[in-house]
């Protein structure tokens, strides 16, 4: 099988288009080849050459379906996904101008409470300290807010 190397790498090279990526494959194929030989008996020089050619094929046909990373064209949906569709972004940025306006519309301390918590991704404890309130009143400033956001929502 090592006479058949050259002629297996040129071969693969010319495939893949880089020389270290063929050398890796034919590498292998060569591995593959003489773990089964051991298992089995010695195959003839014409049988031997055709498999090591098939087997480094093969694994670059193995490495292609792995590492294929597009689909095929005759795959692809050719639908839009719906947050392109003008109706869909018209929808939602109605929903954030009323939730914005029902935020705007909270009592002072729930307002502060759900914008620590919600936008500045603080805890009920961090919260409660820069309010100078009781956790268990954080609680109930959120409480207020989700519900008043979640019936502007619901209309």
């Amino acid at each position: 099988m090592e006479r058949y190397y050259t002629e297996v790498l040129s071969f693969i090279s010319r495939s893949v288009g880089c020389r270290s990526k063929a050398e890796n494959i034919v590498q292998e194929a060569y591995a593959r080849l003489l773990s089964r030989r051991i298992k089995q008996e010695q195959p003839d020089d014409n049988h031997q050459r055709a498999l090591f050619f098939t087997t480094a094929k093969n694994i670059v046909i193995d490495n292609y379906r792995r590492n294929k990373k597009f689909v095929e064209p005759e795959e692809r949906e050719l639908i839009a996904p719906c947050d392109y569709e003008p109706e869909a972004k018209l929808a939602s940025q109605q929903q954030l101008n009323l939730l914005y306006t029902c935020i705007e519309k909270l009592p002072l301390k729930t307002k502060q409470a759900f914008v620590l918590y919600k936008f500045k991704n603080l805890s009920y404890q961090e919260v409660a300290e820069q309010m100078a309130i009781s956790v268990s009143m954080v609680e109930k400033h959120l409480a207020t807010a989700m519900l008043a956001c979640r019936d502007v929502l619901k209309k």
